[in-house]
């Protein structure tokens, strides 16, 4: 495919684009009042200075922008009341979590991004006309990368990284268009070799491996009388803290919870934290019909010094859980889901225990695992007896989990050190591109 054919498609795509918003916004997927961003254009005027423009579609990839902006923040830029980042998200919930930020005073403006015509990202370009332009994570939009690198603005992919399936399309059908988009770049801060030799296959000219961001996004807060209340009757007894779970990971937490009865192994609590708490009132029904009493968040409860169960079925408390849990298991891992990032368990100096299902923080449980501070599970046909084995001999375990939660913490503040070289060098591109433009 050929950057001319990808556009050819656009060029049909653009007539139906407006029924299409139409539809999202009934759907509570757009801001009604914001549309015309989707076209490039900007109620927004650019502010006077200097505009590093930072872009991550979602949640996860504006996590990464954010903790970017906050290490460029700690290096200097910004304290120069000309100095601005502009923050590009596709969704609406990362939307809100950069507004959150905006108004805790980082200096900053929001935009959705375009959608990629070349005339809604030449509109953008025009209005804003950024000194830099970082793109995170692996969301690779071939008009926005290469029209905003063709008009000699210095063009950054950070965090990058591609899944095997966004590799398998890259390296074969969209091998051409790779070539013209990535060859463009100035730089790409790729998360670990593996994919810093994927992008230079893909014709990337300056690639060097460094870190994952998402590894020093912002430490969740806690809450002390949470958990205060938590530890009221959890004396003695080990704390797992399955994190973000998914169908069929319940069903495993319940096998664990066998395994510990069969072998009385009474001072265990598992706390369960699913992904979507919609899905609450199952996970309760399958817990109960196990044969085990389970306490809800949601109902204002607490574990007693009996419970085997605690369900945390509310939003914003995933912080006070890691920190009163001895053991994380980072889900969305044992189950072909991709895995969710174990940079927050590691922050709080806890012990990671993930399945093989990591493709979306490979490069982060990777750096856990070589540090000592987390377990990875392989796949194979004793793939689940393993991961429960694992976990009970973990848990068991007062030392082993004391000295892997050292090394989880250590392996946290590598990756900030990584982090702060990442924006140093970003720094160092603005400062050299900003001379030559006065010249």
């Amino acid at each position: 495919m050929s950057l001319t054919t990808y556009n050819f498609f656009w060029g049909m795509v653009k007539f139906i684009l407006p029924s299409y918003l139409e539809r999202r916004q009934k759907k509570g997927k757009e801001d009604i009042h914001r549309i015309n961003e989707r076209f490039g254009i900007s109620k927004n005027n650019r502010p006077d200075g200097t505009l590093v423009w930072l872009h991550g579609t979602s949640v996860g990839e504006s996590v990464a922008a954010l903790a970017l902006a906050n290490s460029m923040s700690k290096n200097g830029y910004g304290m120069n009341k000309k100095e601005f980042f502009l923050l590009t998200t596709n969704t609406l919930s990362a939307a809100k979590l950069i507004k959150n930020k905006i108004k805790k005073g980082l200096p900053a403006i929001h935009q959705y991004h375009p959608y990629d015509h070349p005339d809604f990202v030449s509109k953008f370009l025009g209005h804003w006309k950024p000194n830099m332009a970082v793109f995170l994570e692996s969301d690779f939009w071939p008009n926005l990368i290469y029209l905003t690198a063709n008009s000699k603005i210095p063009t950054v992919l950070a965090s990058s990284q591609m899944s095997d399936k966004s590799a398998r399309f890259w390296t074969g059908l969209g091998f051409f268009l790779a070539k013209k988009i990535f060859g463009k770049v100035t730089d790409v801060l790729a998360v670990d070799p593996k994919q810093e030799a994927l992008f230079k296959k893909l014709g990337a000219k300056n690639v060097k491996s460094l870190t994952s961001l998402k590894s020093i996004a912002e430490k969740p807060p806690i809450n002390q009388n949470y958990i205060i209340n938590l530890k009221k009757n959890l004396i003695k007894k080990k704390v797992l803290l399955a994190s973000s779970t998914h169908p069929g990971e319940e069903e495993l937490m319940i096998k664990l919870a066998d395994l510990l009865r069969k072998n009385a192994q009474d001072n265990v609590l598992i706390i369960i934290a699913p992904r979507h708490i919609r899905r609450s009132m199952s996970i309760q029904n399958r817990v109960k019909s196990a044969g085990f009493d389970i306490k809800c968040r949601s109902k204002g409860d607490y574990p007693s010094k009996n419970d085997k169960f605690y369900l945390s079925d509310t939003m914003g408390e995933m912080g006070s859980l890691i920190e009163v849990a001895d053991l994380v298991y980072v889900a969305g891992s044992m189950v072909p889901v991709g895995g969710h990032s174990p940079s927050e368990a590691s922050q709080f100096g806890k012990p990671v225990i993930m399945g093989p299902h990591s493709e979306k923080c490979d490069a982060q449980i990777k750096d856990l695992v070589w540090s000592g501070g987390a377990i990875q599970i392989e796949k194979g046909p004793r793939m689940n007896e393993n991961f429960l084995n694992n976990i009970f001999e973990l848990i068991s375990n007062k030392e082993r989990l004391e000295d892997m939660g050292k090394n989880s913490l250590i392996a946290s503040g590598y990756a900030q050190q990584r982090a702060d070289e990442a924006s140093i060098h970003l720094l160092g591109l603005l400062k050299k591109s900003n001379k030559e433009n006065v010249v």
